[in-house]
């Protein structure tokens, strides 16, 4: 697995530049807090600066490896849930490296999702992000996300997509799976 928490230059830019943009976003920004039932308990996986936490208080959990706000500063990677979760946030913060080290985090989602889990899904397809230049900026490639590698990697981890859109405004790719197995 890449180690995304040693490259300096990637956490210094999630560290100390990167804003969220949530109102920017049609579907995976706040508009995801009607698709919350009661019942749901989430892992956010890349929270950033944890900003559903305020609204959804214990139910959802944050994990990020940079921003001290998050629940546990923590990568994915070393991460090992304390509880069961059946939603995931991913708005983002599975967009890096390859498409292996990609499929080795959604893998491991999958590991810990039951049938019926759902994943929520912000996607880049390739396009540097605003002010970050792309690889130059945090010497790390963005993975070139599209609606063919959300129905292949989904298949690949017992998920099926069940809403996949361009959120326009961001140019990102906005997708909705659901665990089958």
């Amino acid at each position: 697995m890449a180690d995304l928490k040693n490259n300096k230059k990637f956490i210094d830019w999630f560290a100390n530049k990167w804003k969220p943009h949530h109102d920017l976003n049609t579907y995976s920004g706040w508009k995801l807090m009607s698709k919350i039932t009661p019942e749901d308990q989430i892992l956010d996986i890349g929270c950033g600066y944890n900003v559903f936490k305020k609204h959804l208080g214990d139910r959802i959990y944050g994990i990020d490896i940079t921003n001290p706000n998050a629940d546990s500063v923590i990568s994915w990677e070393e991460y090992i849930p304390h509880k069961e979760f059946n939603v995931f946030f991913v708005l983002g913060s599975i967009n890096f490296v390859s498409e292996e080290f990609v499929n080795e985090q959604i893998a491991k989602i999958s590991k810990y999702a039951k049938p019926g889990s759902r994943i929520y899904w912000r996607q880049n397809p390739g396009i540097p992000g605003r002010g970050c230049g792309g690889v130059g900026k945090y010497d790390t490639p963005v993975f070139n996300w599209s609606f063919e590698y959300n129905e292949k990697l989904s298949k690949q981890n017992g998920f099926k997509v069940v809403d996949l859109k361009w959120e326009l405004r961001q140019r990102r790719i906005y997708a909705e799976w659901i665990k089958l197995w």
